[in-house]
C-alpha cells in the first residue's frame, strides 16, 4: 500500500534546494562561446530587460536536504490518527515531534537533473533520511532510491509566480533501513517495522513555496510535508498503484484548480485514502489551502459524469467531507485523506470513480442547474484506467539495454492483457535554451534524433515502436536498446529521447505533462590506453565552466596543473558510486567511456607519469610549500585554449546580483516543452 497505509508516519517543515543553475542553458555546454559571465548571476536592465548569464544561482552547490522537519502526526493499524501537540508537550507516541532529517556523519543529498534538455526529471541522488529525537543517531535510518519527481505544476500557490508558485512530489523508498533496538519502545514504530518488507520503507515528499530570489534571507529554501509508510513486495516504488484522479482539462484549467493526484482503497481495512499532499491550490508558500468550498470524497453512481458537473442524491454517494480548511491542515496531515467505507460504499467503489465534489460556502445554488449537492470538482480518469511506468529515466552508456515496467490498473486493480502503444516523440527543436537579451550565440541541438539509435522490444520484434502486452498482473516489460547515437548534439555529449507510453484512445490529459520515460543515451568511444591531458581537457573545462563553486573554490578543472595537484581527491571523486552524494559531477551525466578517460589519466598522474605532476613536485620542492605563478598555479596549461571559451580564474568572485532574481528555470522550460513538443494525438 505504499505510503498510503494505516500506519504512517507524517512531517513538515523545510527543504533546501541549493541546485547551480550555469548549467540550465544548453549552450553553456559549448566551450567555444562559453563566456566568464555566464557564472555571474542574472542582471536586470534599466529598461526592464535581463541579461540571464548564469541564472539565478550559478553558485549553487546541489545540495538537496531536510531542515527542522518535525513529525506531526501518526497513523495506526487500527485506523487511528493522534497528533503532536502544538506547545510541543510530550505526545501520546514517543515518535511524536521527532525530527525528520539527513545523516550526520557525510554531504548532503544532491538533487540532479538529467540534462539541460530534459529538466522534468529532478532527482534526489544520495539523500539519507532518518528519524532521530535529536540526541540518539537514529530511530530509523535509510537512503532514498533515486527516483525523479512527478506531477509539477506551476500554479499551486495563487499568489505566487514563477518557480515560486510551482509544486511537486517526489516518491520513493529508503533502502537498506537500519532501525535501533530504542524504536520498540514506541508503539507506532514497532507497527511500522513490523508492516514493511524487504528492508524499505515508502516515502513521499511533496515541496512547494520555493525561495529563488538571493535576497531573500530564505534563498534556496522552501516548504516540505512528508510521508512515510510500509513498502510492500510487488509495490511500484515510485507511484501509488491505485486510484489516479485526473484533470479534464489538464492544468491549469481544472476546476477549482485541483490537479492530479492519487488515491488507494485498502481492503482489509475498508479505507479510502487519499494524497492531497500536492493537487490542492495554496494561497501562499507555506500551505494554507485556497478555499473553494465544502469538499467531499464519494462515488459517482454514473462513470459517465464529468468534472464541472452537478450532482443530486441519486447520481452521487458521499463517503466522507474533507477538513482541508482547517489551521494547518496540510502540515498537520502532510495531505493524506483516510475514510473508512460502508459495505454499500466499498462495492460501489469495485466498479465507478471516486471523486471530490464543492459546495459553494457562500452560495451553494448558484446556478440553475446546481441543486446545493454541488459540482464534481474532479474525478478518476475515464473508466478509471491508470497507466503508469517505472523507472521514468535511464542513463545508458552507448550499446546498452534497458527496462522500464508499465502498470495498467482500473479502479485500482490490475487489467491483465492490457495492450500499450509505445512511440518515440522524435525529432524536439529548440529545448533547453535561455532568455533575456545577449544570449550565447551557440545552436541549440535537436533532441530525440536519430531515432533508430533505440529500438523496443515490442509485439512483432525489436523496432522503434509498437505494442506491449502486459502480464496477468497488468504489468507490461518494456524492454529498451540502444547503440551510440554518434554525437548528434556536437557540444553536448550523447542525446536525450521522450518515450510515450499510453492505451490506445487515451486522451493527452490521461497522465500529467511531463510523465515520459527519458534516455541519456551517452556516446561510446574506445578509452585511450595511455590517455594524456588533451584526451580530457574538453571534458573537464566544460565542468569547470558549468560549476563555479568547484572551479573557483576548489580545483580549477581548465587547468592541467590544478587537476594534477587535486588529483587524489579527484580520483575519489570520480571514481565514487554513482549514488554517493560525493560522486563527482554532481549531474551523473558523465558517461563511463570518459570517467575511464579521466581515471586513468588521474592514476598516470598519481604515479608519477606525467610531466605536469613532475613540474608541479619539482616546483614544491624548490619552494618548500605550493608552486606559485604559471601553471602550477592553476592558470591555463601550455596548449589549452585560453579566452572565452576557458573557466573564469580560479579564485575570482562571482558578482552578486544588482537586485532580486526569481528563479523561474523549471517554469520557463515547461512552457517551451509544451509549445513546442505536446503530442497531438487524442
Amino acid at each position: 500500500m505504499s505510503f498510503l497505509n494505516p500506519v504512517r508516519l507524517v512531517f513538515s517543515g523545510i527543504f533546501q534546494a541549493d541546485v547551480s543553475t550555469v548549467n540550465n542553458d544548453v549552450r553553456h555546454y559549448d566551450n567555444d562561446t562559453f563566456e566568464p559571465a555566464y557564472q555571474e548571476f542574472q542582471k536586470s536592465l534599466p529598461n526592464g530587460g535581463t541579461v540571464a548569464n548564469g541564472w539565478w544561482n550559478p553558485t549553487g552547490s546541489g545540495a538537496f536536504r531536510l531542515i527542522d522537519c518535525r513529525v506531526t502526526g501518526l497513523g495506526f493499524a487500527d485506523g487511528s490518527f493522534v497528533e503532536a501537540p502544538p506547545d510541543g508537550a510530550p505526545g501520546a507516541d514517543a515518535a511524536l515531534g521527532m525530527l525528520i532529517g539527513g545523516s550526520t556523519d557525510r554531504t548532503s543529498g544532491k538533487l540532479v537533473d538529467l540534462d539541460p534538455q530534459w529538466q522534468m526529471a529532478s532527482t534526489p541522488w544520495g539523500l539519507d533520511v532518518r528519524l532521530t529525537d535529536g540526541r540518539t543517531p537514529a530511530f530509523f535510518g535509510g537512503r532514498y532510491q533515486p527516483n525523479p519527481f512527478r506531477d509539477l505544476w506551476f500554479n499551486r500557490n495563487v499568489n505566487g509566480n514563477a518557480d515560486g508558485a510551482a509544486s511537486s512530489t517526489f516518491q520513493s523508498v529508503l533502502e537498506t533501513v537500519e532501525w535501533a533496538d530504542d524504536a520498540a519502545l514506541s508503539p507506532f514504530l514497532r507497527q511500522l517495522r513490523d508492516a514493511t518488507t524487504g528492508g524499505m520503507l515508502s516515502i513521499r515528499l511533496a515541496t512547494f513555496g520555493y525561495i529563488g530570489n538571493v535576497k531573500d534571507p530564505r534563498f534556496t529554501l522552501g516548504t516540505v510535508v512528508g510521508t512515510i509508510g510500509p513498502q510492500l513486495a510487488g509495490e511500484p516504488t515510485s507511484f501509488v498503484r491505485g486510484r489516479r484522479f485526473v484533470p479534464a482539462n489538464n492544468i491549469p484549467n481544472s476546476w477549482a484548480g485541483i490537479t492530479y493526484f492519487s488515491g488507494q482503497v485498502d481492503g482489509p481495512s475498508r479505507t479510502a485514502f487519499l494524497d492531497l499532499s500536492n493537487a490542492l491550490q495554496t494561497t501562499d508558500g507555506k500551505g494554507t489551502l485556497n478555499p473553494v468550498g465544502r469538499m467531499t470524497l464519494g462515488i459517482l453512481r454514473d462513470p459517465s459524469m464529468a468534472e464541472n458537473t452537478p450532482v443530486t442524491p441519486d447520481s452521487f454517494l458521499p463517503v466522507a467531507e474533507i477538513p482541508y480548511g482547517e489551521p494547518r491542515w496540510l502540515a498537520r496531515t502532510a495531505g493524506v485523506v483516510a475514510a473508512k467505507l460502508t459495505d454499500e460504499q466499498f462495492e460501489l467503489a469495485q466498479s465507478r470513480p471516486l471523486a471530490l465534489v464543492t459546495v459553494s460556502e457562500t452560495n451553494p445554488g448558484a446556478t440553475d442547474l446546481d441543486l446545493g449537492f454541488g459540482i464534481v470538482a474532479i474525478r478518476e480518469a475515464q473508466d478509471g484506467l491508470y497507466v503508469c511506468a517505472e523507472p521514468l529515466v535511464h542513463r545508458i552508456d552507448g550499446a546498452g539495454r534497458a527496462e522500464s515496467l508499465v502498470y495498467a490498473t482500473r479502479y485500482g486493480q490490475p487489467v491483465p492483457g492490457a495492450a500499450i502503444a509505445i512511440t518515440q516523440m522524435g525529432r524536439i527543436p529548440g529545448q533547453g535554451g535561455g532568455f533575456g537579451v545577449d544570449q550565447p550565440t551557440a545552436d541549440i541541438p535537436d533532441m530525440g534524433v536519430p531515432e533508430a539509435a533505440v529500438s523496443f522490444e515490442v509485439e512483432g520484434g525489436p523496432a522503434t515502436g509498437g505494442t506491449i502486452l502486459a502480464d496477468g498482473n497488468g504489468v507490461a516489460r518494456l524492454g529498451i536498446a540502444t547503440r551510440s547515437p554518434g554525437n548528434p548534439r556536437g557540444y553536448i555529449d550523447g542525446q536525450i529521447y521522450l518515450i510515450d507510453y499510453r492505451v490506445p484512445g487515451q486522451s493527452n490529459t490521461a497522465r500529467s505533462s511531463f510523465d515520459y520515460i527519458a534516455l541519456h543515451v551517452r556516446d561510446d568511444f574506445d578509452v585511450p590506453a595511455d590517455p594524456t591531458w588533451d584526451d580530457i581537457a574538453p571534458i573537464m573545462a566544460q565542468y569547470g565552466n558549468l560549476y563555479p563553486i568547484m572551479s573557483k573554490h576548489l580545483v580549477d578543472l581548465g587547468s592541467e596543473a590544478s587537476c594534477a595537484r587535486h588529483a587524489d581527491i579527484l580520483h575519489l571523486a570520480f571514481s565514487l558510486p554513482e549514488s554517493d552524494p560525493n560522486y563527482m559531477p554532481v549531474t551523473r551525466d558523465l558517461s563511463v567511456y570518459r570517467r575511464d578517460t579521466i581515471l586513468a589519466w588521474l592514476a598516470k598522474v598519481q604515479r608519477g607519469e606525467t610531466a605536469v605532476e613532475r613540474g608541479v613536485k619539482a616546483a614544491v620542492g624548490a619552494a618548500g610549500g605550493p608552486a606559485s605563478g604559471g601553471p602550477a598555479s592553476g592558470g591555463p596549461a601550455p596548449g589549452l585554449r585560453t579566452g572565452p571559451s576557458g573557466a573564469a580564474p580560479a579564485g575570482a568572485a562571482t558578482a552578486a546580483p544588482d537586485g532580486p532574481t526569481a528563479a523561474d528555470g523549471k517554469t520557463r522550460f515547461a512552457k517551451n516543452f509544451s509549445r513546442v513538443a505536446t503530442p497531438s494525438r487524442s
